[in-house]
Order: C-alpha cells, then structure tokens, then sequence
C-alpha cells in the first residue's frame, strides 16, 4: 500500500516549501504569529485611528477627516472596511504559504486511511490473526500513545492544563490497550512529580 499525504482541505504541499532546513522553521513561525497579530488587531487599530482623526474633526475642525461630507463619509468607511478585508486576507495567505506547521499532521491521515483499508480486508475475508499479529507487532499502539505523550507535553508547556490532562488521560488509555493486546506500553506514564493521578 502507497502512503500518500493528504491535507485535510485537500491542498497540495508547495514545493517551495519543500526541503527548507530546519533553522528556517523558528523564523516562519515568528512570521506566523506576528502576521496572526495583525489580523487579530488589525481592525481595532483601524478604528481606533479613524477615531482619532474624527476627534480631532469635530474638536479642532481640523485633519482629514475635518470637512467629510456625507457621501464621503460614506465612501471612507467602505474604503476602511475593504482595507480591512485586503489586509486580513492577505496576512492569511503568508500564513499559508510560510506556516512550517500546516502539513505536520498530514502523516496521520495518510495512516488513519490506510488502517480503514485493513479494516475493509477484514469485511474482505483476511485473516483475523495475521492482522493482529501486526497490529501487536507494528508498535502502532505504542507509537500512537508516545506521539500523545509528546503533544500532552507540548501543550502543558503551553500552559493550556486542561488539554494537556486531556492527551494524558489519552495516553494512558492507548497504554492500556497496548498490554492487552500483548506488545507493551504505549506512550509513558506520567511521572508523579509532574502530573496528578489521571484515574
């Protein structure tokens, strides 16, 4: 069977994004939150200026926004409001095309169809105990579990408690499963210092 990565809204990877070394993933990722900043507030600095400059209109009778007739006021809040979609949607786009983290879990879709097809084997007539005895062997279970550890740790470093318990909890389910069907451990357990009991 072909592994192939398939993004979940169905876009192809770019080349340009391709085979960029890893230094480079630390500058695009402050490229991404800085740009992530500008749609965020973009707006409120918009108005908050268009504020200022009406202020200091009605104040001093003075700026650009001081003599604004009517149809041009009208026409200067949707030059904003445009503006304003122009801006966002191209701040989205870099985000795209720079984000070093938008195809990572590509990899996980690609394997989540391909245990769907072992599943449609099974409905098939293959062999119940050759697929178990890969499903033991692979370490898939174990894998799963250690990959769910890993991001449980990530997010915790994040400061995000509840979502990190959550991936916990999840891992030591996977832990679970993977004794009962007799290969390991999957993922490890949390250490006690650092976690309370999940149970």
């Amino acid at each position: 069977m072909t592994h192939l990565l398939v993004h979940p809204v169905e876009t192809a990877r770019p080349k340009s994004l391709e085979n960029r070394p890893v230094r480079a993933a630390r500058t695009r990722r402050a490229g991404v939150k800085a740009l992530s900043a500008v749609i965020r507030y973009d707006g409120i600095v918009i108005i908050a200026g268009t504020g200022s400059l009406g202020l200091r209109a009605i104040i001093f009778n003075d700026g650009p926004l001081a003599n604004l007739t009517v149809p041009g006021a009208v026409l200067t809040w949707l030059t904003l409001v445009g503006a304003l979609y122009v801006i966002d949607a191209a701040a989205k786009g870099l985000i795209d095309w720079i984000n070093p983290d938008r195809w990572d879990g590509d990899t996980a879709y690609a394997l989540a169809e391909e245990v769907g097809l072992i599943h449609d084997d099974l409905d098939s007539g293959a062999d119940p105990e050759e697929i178990q005895h890969s499903l033991r062997t692979s370490g898939l279970l174990e894998t799963t579990g250690a990959l769910t550890r890993r991001l449980a740790v990530a997010f915790a470093e994040q400061g995000e408690e509840d979502q990190a318990q959550r991936l916990y909890a999840s891992a030591l389910h996977l832990r679970k499963a993977d004794t009962v069907l007799g290969h390991g451990q999957a993922g490890n357990e949390p250490a006690d210092d650092a976690r309370e009991d999940l149970q």
